[in-house]
C-alpha cells in the first residue's frame, strides 16, 4: 500500500481522481459529510483510494485512514455506497486513533457511477476556468449533478444553501423540505487581488496575502519600482496596466486595487475593473484626491452607480499610520467584501 508522498488538499484530490479515471483504475472517494467536535479535518475533505489500496488525501490527518481504505475496497467490489462513522466514544475509533475528542462522518462511493465520474472531471474543469462549481449528490448515492450556479439546484433550499457555499467556498450537507439529504461538493476560484503600484504598502501586502490563501498580482510600468529584489516570489509585471488586462479576466472571485496616485497608471485600471464583476475595487488616497478621480473618470464615461463601487479611501477605518497598518486595513476590508461580516452574537443585558 503507498503512503502519501505530499500534503494533499481537497482540490488536488479530485484533480488526481480525475486522472485515475482517464487510466481506467477502480476507485472510490471518500469525503468527510459531518464532524462533531475537534474533528482532525474538516467537512469536505477527501480521501481516494484504488482498489489495489494505494490512496492521495486525507480524512483524519492520519487517524482513521486505514479504516476508511479497508471500507473503500469493499465499497469498490460491491459498487455501492458506504457511510462510517469515527468517535471518541467508539472502540473502533480508539483502535484506529482517533484521540482528538471529536467525530467525524465519512460517505465513501465508487466513482463507477458515471454521474459522478463526469461531475467530477466538469468540477476539475470548472476550476481551471476560474468558475464556481459543486456536485449535488444524493446520500444515498443514486444520483450526482454538476451545477454552475445556485438557480440550477433542483430544490429551494439547496439553492439558499449553495448561495452561501459560493461564497465561502466550503462543502457541506443540506436537507430539503421533503426530508431528502444531499451533500454539496463545493469548488470555487482562489480569490485574485490584483495590485496596481509597486509601492511600500504592496510591499507589506505580500506576506499577508499569503497568509491568507488569495493569489496575487502586482502591475507598475515603472521599472525602478517593479523588480524582483523589491518583490521576490511575486507575480509581477513591469508593464502598462492597459497592456496586462487584454491578457486577465477579472471574475466575481477577484478584487482590484490601486495605489500608485498618478492618474495614467491607476485610472484604465479602475475602468476596466469598473467595468467587470469584480467583488472589490479600492483606490488609495484623501477625500479629495477621489473626488478628482471621480471627475476624471465621470469624463472618461464611468457613471455614478459604477463609481459607487469604489472603495476610497481605502480600508477599514483603524487608524492606520504606516504602510504596515494602512495592509492590513485594505485586506481586512477585502476580506469583509468578499466573505461578508458575521452576526453579532447576543450580549446579555446587565441586570
Amino acid at each position: 500500500m503507498d503512503s502519501i508522498s505530499k500534503p494533499t488538499d481537497t482540490l488536488d484530490v479530485l484533480d488526481i481522481a480525475v486522472d485515475w479515471l482517464s487510466q481506467g483504475r477502480r476507485a472510490a472517494l471518500a469525503t468527510v459529510t459531518h464532524t462533531w467536535g475537534s474533528a482532525p479535518r474538516p467537512v469536505g475533505s477527501h480521501l481516494l483510494i484504488d482498489d489495489q489500496g494505494n490512496f492521495e488525501g486525507s480524512v483524519s490527518g492520519g487517524c482513521v485512514e486505514a479504516a476508511v481504505i479497508t471500507e473503500a475496497l469493499d465499497v469498490i467490489e460491491r459498487e455501492a455506497v458506504a457511510f462510517v462513522e469515527f468517535g471518541v466514544a467508539d472502540e473502533t475509533a480508539w483502535r484506529v486513533g482517533l484521540s482528538c475528542g471529536g467525530r467525524i462522518g465519512v460517505r465513501i462511493e465508487p466513482l463507477s457511477s458515471p454521474s459522478l465520474a463526469s461531475a467530477i472531471e466538469g468540477l476539475a474543469a470548472a476550476q481551471r476556468e476560474r468558475k464556481a462549481a459543486a456536485i449535488i449528490s444524493s446520500v444515498n448515492g443514486s444520483s450526482a449533478q454538476l451545477v454552475y450556479s445556485p438557480s440550477e439546484a433542483s430544490y429551494p433550499t439547496i439553492a439558499d444553501e449553495l448561495t452561501k457555499r459560493f461564497v465561502s467556498g466550503k462543502s457541506g450537507s443540506v436537507k430539503t423540505e421533503s426530508g431528502h439529504e444531499f451533500f454539496l461538493t463545493v469548488r470555487i476560484p482562489k480569490p485574485q487581488l490584483v495590485v496596481i503600484g509597486a509601492v511600500h504598502i504592496t510591499q507589506a501586502l505580500v506576506p499577508m496575502v499569503g497568509a491568507t490563501g488569495f493569489d496575487m498580482m502586482v502591475i507598475d510600468p515603472r521599472t525602478a519600482f517593479a523588480t524582483p529584489e523589491r518583490f521576490p516570489d511575486t507575480q509581477l509585471k513591469a508593464e502598462w496596466p492597459e497592456d496586462v488586462f487584454k491578457n486577465l479576466s477579472l471574475d466575481p472571485y477577484c478584487a482590484v486595487i490601486a495605489l500608485t496616485h498618478d492618474p495614467k497608471i491607476d485610472d484604465y485600471a479602475l475602468i476596466s475593473a469598473l467595468q467587470s464583476d469584480c467583488f472589490y475595487i479600492g483606490a488609495l488616497g484623501s477625500r479629495k484626491t477621489h473626488a478628482s478621480r471621480c471627475e476624471r473618470l465621470e469624463k472618461a464615461g464611468v457613471t455614478p452607480k459604477q463609481l459607487a463601487r469604489i472603495h476610497a479611501p481605502i480600508g477599514v477605518n483603524i487608524g492606520a499610520a504606516n504602510p504596515a497598518e494602512i495592509a492590513v486595513s485594505v485586506l481586512a476590508e477585502i476580506i469583509l467584501a468578499l466573505r461578508g461580516p458575521k452576526p453579532e452574537p447576543k450580549r446579555a443585558e446587565a441586570p
